[in-house]
């Protein structure tokens, strides 16, 4: 429901007789101001009633008051007041000698309501009407004008009387609605790290002074985020996730970032909160070119009194990556008990690379010296041999298509394509006993290194 500011008057357009009176109507707001005036809608009661002394001059003959909305209070735009926000009742023993009517609480209408009835020898009297606002039911805002017709009737000749009183209603809106992002309000930032929420920045969306209306939010991409040279942030390396106390979410867990409108929370709550965290993917976001992406994204508030538009800019840092983690087999690279006539033995070794430069790079492989023993003494290089293994569908290359035997120096053992897309292979060694080989432990060290080219 939506809170509103009400100017409810009523302005005394004069008085109509018919024929010769028998009796005469007068009509006067308690507070002696020539309008019925409502400052402000509070919860509906007592305390924002307003009322009318109404007072009937008889000459003897019997009568009767009546009420009802002689034109439609509508406003500016042609839009009618839902009639039940203006409740209205007589007050129990306000009068002296006749019959109060509608001493149960109804609501303002276009038929003629009965408010009281005279005496039988129609003796003069008065009595109270009282106005309450419903804040509940008023179904639109704007400025309103109707009018309102309070008329007597001689119940034994055809006397009358009549009085117009124009209806000026102004409801304003009192909803207070804020979208704001936690450290900029205009905006918010989301760097490599923000990979959880205990670290992400987020935007606070909360409301208040709904007073029980039907409430829809949306979120709509403006702009998806693009860096420097126009390349677009994919909807998959920013997510979101909207949290908060509430029942009103219509969102849950991680969202990709889309460029659709969608609706992330809706209820006819009178106030409540949430927040929305903004994270990165972040196995998507080591795959993604480093650079500064910015973006625009709005969230749209919708009631029956409308909608409101609230812009937040995202700036999404996706920081330079280039890194190579090299796994060991347990226990490291290790031949034990190597003879002369088994089989060789084989250990893998695999390496993984990750790199957002979009330039190509180069594993090498650098083994400085033979593998030789305590003695000095050095184990035949042609027995120990090297194969690179590349998944199927992965575009780097090697030259080690097939077992060869390792040699020392610094080499290349995989280049990636052109783009410099991340990898992950497999280096595989084979160690093969032969005859007349030295007995002992050997040793050699190897590195691997990571290069642009």
């Amino acid at each position: 429901m939506i809170n509103a500011v009400i100017t409810f008057c009523f302005c005394f357009m004069g008085l109509t007789q018919i024929g010769f009176a028998a009796a005469s109507l007068s009509v006067d707001p308690v507070d002696g101001s020539n309008r019925l005036r409502f400052e402000r809608i509070p919860d509906a009661g007592i305390d924002n009633k307003k009322e009318i002394h109404i007072r009937v001059n008889s000459t003897g003959d019997r009568y009767q008051v009546f009420q009802r909305v002689l034109e439609p209070i509508i406003n500016e735009k042609g839009e009618p007041l839902n009639l039940q926000a203006i409740g209205t009742q007589t007050l129990p023993n306000s009068n002296s000698y006749g019959t109060l009517y509608l001493q149960n609480s109804d609501h303002l209408s276009t038929g003629d309501q009965l408010l009281y009835s005279s005496s039988q020898n129609g003796t003069s009297d008065t009595f109270i009407i009282g106005y309450v606002l419903d804040r509940n039911m008023v179904n639109t805002s704007g400025s309103f004008r109707g009018r309102l017709i309070f008329t007597l009737r001689g119940m034994s000749n055809s006397s009358s009387d009549q009085i117009t009183i124009d209806i000026f209603l102004d409801a304003t809106s009192n909803l207070k609605i804020s979208v704001k992002g936690a450290h900029n309000p205009a905006g918010i930032r989301i760097p490599s790290a923000d990979t959880s929420e205990q670290a992400a920045d987020f935007v606070n969306v909360s409301f208040s002074g709904n007073s029980g209306r039907d409430i829809r939010i949306y979120q709509e991409v403006e702009t998806m985020p693009q860096d420097e040279m126009d390349h677009e942030l994919p909807a998959d390396v920013l997510q979101l996730d909207a949290q908060g106390n509430t029942d009103g979410l219509r969102t849950g867990g991680l969202n990709s970032l889309g460029p659709s409108r969608s609706l992330i929370y809706s209820s006819n709550k009178d106030e409540d909160s949430f927040l929305i965290y903004f994270l990165l993917n972040a196995e998507k976001a080591q795959q993604q070119e480093a650079g500064t992406y910015q973006g625009k994204i709005k969230y749209i508030v919708e009631t029956d009194q409308g909608s409101q538009e609230f812009p937040i800019n995202v700036q999404c840092v996706i920081t330079p990556v280039f890194t190579m983690n090299v796994t060991l087999p347990p226990g490291g690279v290790k031949f034990p008990r190597v003879l002369a006539n088994n089989p060789p033995q084989e250990q893998e070794v695999l390496v993984t690379v990750l790199s957002n430069l979009h330039k190509p790079y180069q594993v090498l492989q650098d083994l400085q010296t033979n593998m030789t023993n305590r003695k000095g003494e050095v184990f035949d290089s042609k027995y120990l041999t090297l194969h690179v293994e590349i998944p199927q569908g992965q575009r780097g290359q090697t030259n080690f298509v097939e077992f060869s035997p390792v040699q020392t120096g610094e080499y290349p053992i995989y280049s990636s394509d052109s783009s410099g897309s991340g990898a992950t292979f497999k280096v595989l060694y084979h160690l093969q006993g032969y005859n007349q080989m030295n007995p002992g432990d050997f040793l050699a060290p190897v590195r691997f290194s990571l290069d642009q080219k």
